[in-house]
């Protein structure tokens, strides 16, 4: 089996010393990652550099940060210190985010996300070399400085969250990795095709591209209440995440499905929304089970051709957070 990781890490009603109480824990354990995003609540660093103080062996990583929210200058110096303060542990994956976050949120306008992204990696890349940040693009214009202190290394590694034809292509042309959500296995051969179009084009393989999806995974023996805690979330980011989701669900099968379930959201009928949310749409995009089960389901995902699975534990509390940990933990 290949390896797994947790995202997010946050039990219901823990606090920060408990969260790195359950860092150790999945250090141990054997998880190969542990993974924060950021949208509008605690940003991705503070929380990880608190991960990365106290673990040894796990990976750290964003999933994702923004590329609208900071400069890249700015990320190339946050991202090159935490790899040193985890002695080569920190990866770095970014994302578009959308246009309700950017510009509602952040207050940048949201354009041209994949020109952005090509001169963020390019001045990142440059930082991580220790050169000089000279760059003359749309988005940034800058010179003379380099970052000020020694990387840790010159090739950490860069992740993308992408999911349009085009972005895909992107990310096969530039990342080292992969980071999709709500990836279905049965359905991922065009995905993949893309990354491979645009690794070639660049003189890569796909074999370059690390995959490494994000899975919501429920482990019990009541599928029906799982599938039915499910539905929202996926209902959610179809209806209430812009286009992205939306699109992405045309282009793997569930166009139907979606374009019903994105009305009904946009109503603000978000009840119903979720109700349209299919039982296939679940199961394939889900994991859900005993443990043997799950594994099991697990395994789809490698046979697929995922590197790495990191797992969305949708636990009621914390005793129940830590038991599934150790029950789908790599040194079980």
């Amino acid at each position: 089996m290949g390896d797994v990781g947790i995202m997010g890490l946050r039990p219901p009603r823990s606090d920060w010393n408990y969260t790195k109480e359950l860092a150790r824990l999945a250090d141990e354990l054997g998880y190969s990652c542990i993974t924060m995003g950021e949208s509008w609540a605690e940003d991705a660093f503070t929380s990880l550099a608190q991960l990365g103080a106290v673990t040894s062996s796990i990976r750290i990583g964003t999933s994702i940060v923004p590329i609208y929210a900071r400069t890249p200058s700015n990320l190339a110096m946050t991202a090159l210190n935490m790899d040193v303060m985890t002695e080569g542990r920190f990866f770095l994956g970014l994302g578009a985010s959308g246009k309700l976050v950017i510009e509602d949120f952040h207050g940048e306008e949201f354009r041209k996300p994949l020109t952005r992204m090509r001169e963020y990696i390019s001045i990142l890349r440059k930082a991580m070399r220790g050169e000089r940040l000279d760059h003359d693009g749309e988005f940034f214009q800058t010179q003379r400085f380099r970052v000020r202190f020694k990387p840790y290394r010159n090739d950490l590694p860069i992740y993308i969250a992408s999911l349009s034809p085009p972005s895909l292509l992107l990310t096969g042309e530039l990342a080292d990795g992969w980071l999709p959500i709500f990836l279905a296995p049965k359905r991922m051969g065009p995905s993949l095709s893309a990354i491979r179009e645009g690794a070639e084009s660049a003189g890569r393989s796909l074999d370059d591209v690390a995959i490494s999806p994000q899975v919501s995974v429920y482990v019990t023996d009541d599928v029906p209440e799982a599938r039915d805690r499910e539905r929202p979330h996926i209902a959610f980011y179809i209806g209430g995440m812009g286009v992205f989701y939306h699109q992405y669900m045309h282009r793997i099968g569930f166009g139907e499905e979606s374009d019903m379930i994105r009305e009904a959201y946009l109503s603000h009928d978000r009840d119903r929304a979720a109700s349209l949310v299919t039982d296939e749409m679940v199961d394939e995009m889900t994991i859900i089970g005993d443990p043997d089960q799950c594994r099991e389901q697990m395994g789809t995902y490698f046979q697929a051709g995922v590197d790495e699975i990191r797992l969305v534990l949708n636990e009621p509390d914390k005793e129940s957070y830590v038991a599934t940990m150790k029950a789908l933990a790599p040194n079980a």
